[in-house]
């Protein structure tokens, strides 16, 4: 991918307005993450009976798939914004998975589930919305034990504005101003593979894959200490 012609323009990292989570968690995101559940279960083995970590969950949308596509997964996520914890919660509950899927609220900085290890390391689309990407490498780094692995999916930032604005033309046309406000916003925000290259050179010294999936889209994966 060529070097954009703009710099990365960084976003507010949390979505702590109720209308503004409100509004994302209505957002049909059906597309994207069934398409992660599905690079997931191509580039990853053994999910079956793992114990995962989900970064940034959100809404809860993605640990919801993720769990009903592998059923004997347990899954453990946080997320920053309250109001996203609330949402998730209930749409957890609503999907009779609160057994299976626990949240927190809580930032990477404060370092949540310190005591635990987890077979697999998840997060759909939060990078881009981190400005200490060491302090977020080293949290993944640290939270993994044994034979762990960790996928990543998030956006790509685009060669040009015209570029940015043909993208949410595309991807956003139907859904409300705020919401293409925001996919404006964290395509301005994301990083290029070769700044997520050079982020991971200065945390990981393991083997990883990084490709683009999509027009917009990169994911990051590998199995860490295997």
């Amino acid at each position: 991918m060529k070097k954009p012609a703009f710099e990365r323009v960084p976003e507010k990292e949390l979505m702590d307005d109720v209308a503004q989570a409100t509004a994302y968690a209505n957002a049909n995101f059906e597309e994207p993450h069934e398409f992660f559940v599905e690079l997931l279960n191509s580039y990853v083995r053994n999910l079956k009976h793992s114990k995962l970590l989900d970064i940034g969950a959100g809404d809860g949308d993605i640990a919801i798939r993720v769990a009903k596509k592998f059923n004997a997964c347990s899954i453990y996520g946080f997320d920053g914004s309250l109001p996203m914890i609330n949402l998730a919660r209930k749409k957890i509950q609503e999907n009779n998975l609160s057994e299976r899927i626990h949240l927190q609220h809580s930032l990477i900085k404060d370092g949540p589930y310190k005591e635990m290890g987890f077979d697999g390391i998840i997060c759909n689309s939060v990078l881009h919305h981190i400005n200490d990407t060491k302090a977020y490498w080293n949290y993944i780094i640290n939270r993994a034990k044994e034979k762990s692995w960790f996928f990543i999916m998030d956006l790509a930032r685009p060669e040009s504005i015209s570029q940015v604005e043909s993208l949410v033309t595309l991807y956003a046309k139907n859904e409300s101003r705020q919401l293409k406000l925001d996919f404006y916003n964290s395509l301005l925000a994301a990083y290029t593979i070769e700044e997520v290259k050079l982020q991971l050179s200065q945390s990981y010294d393991g083997d990883y894959e990084i490709l683009m999936v999509s027009d917009r889209h990169f994911i990051v994966f590998s199995d860490m200490f295997a």
